[in-house]
């Protein structure tokens, strides 16, 4: 590769960064606009007090690992939901994932609606329901490998023994994943604290 092509190629990849920085900046600074855009594709939804929808999955579904599916893969640029310090904000600088292959994943189902709140991310459909809590959360962490055309995203919880989560279309996932931190950043009262990371790695791309 030409030393042109290579310094294009590095200029593209940091102006999509930027480009993703940018809109996680508007959402953390325009949270009731954000409210008000998805509160009515969850009509019928009882919600707790102060408890907001941030996005509505139609056609998503429930995961489970299998006993051993979960390995650790090393060298990945990854989104660390419990950085060191407490913040939910992504911690960059963490390169160990947890991934599972799709045999060593379990669908419940794949035909019902997921809700990812202020509080929590619901499920529901006709046969099944389901809630994650954030404040009963040890860990997140996703998959993209949950079926052909499929990621998901777990969520352990301390009530349930068995690690599950909620699967979506490949092409939602950085959606998803990234409503789940702005979710986790207001759950916890660090949304200013996200927006003061997401400034910092937004003039570090600039200066660099």
């Amino acid at each position: 590769m030409s030393e042109t092509a290579d310094h294009d190629r590095i200029l593209e990849a940091s102006t999509i960064e930027k480009n993703h920085i940018d809109e996680l900046l508007y959402m953390a600074r325009h949270l009731d606009r954000m409210y008000q855009q998805v509160e009515y594709l969850a009509v019928g939804v009882e919600l707790k007090t102060d408890e907001h929808p941030l996005l509505v999955l139609q056609g998503s579904g429930v995961i489970e690992l299998r006993a051993g599916g979960r390995a650790t893969q090393n060298g990945s640029r990854v989104m660390s939901y419990r950085a060191p310090n407490g913040s939910p904000y992504p911690d960059r600088t963490h390169h160990d994932t947890f991934v599972s292959e799709a045999g060593m994943q379990k669908v419940i189902e794949s035909d019902g609606t997921t809700i990812i709140t202020t509080q929590r991310v619901l499920y529901s459909s006709p046969s099944w329901n389901r809630s994650w809590e954030y404040a009963k959360a040890s860990e997140i962490f996703h998959a993209d490998s949950a079926g052909r055309g499929w990621g998901a995203s777990y969520i352990g919880v301390s009530n349930r023994a068995r690690t599950s989560g909620f699967m979506y279309r490949s092409g939602f996932a950085q959606s998803v994943r990234d409503r789940l931190v702005l979710a986790l950043a207001v759950a916890d009262g660090t949304i200013e604290d996200m927006v003061l990371a997401l400034k910092a790695e937004r003039s570090e791309l600039d200066r660099s």
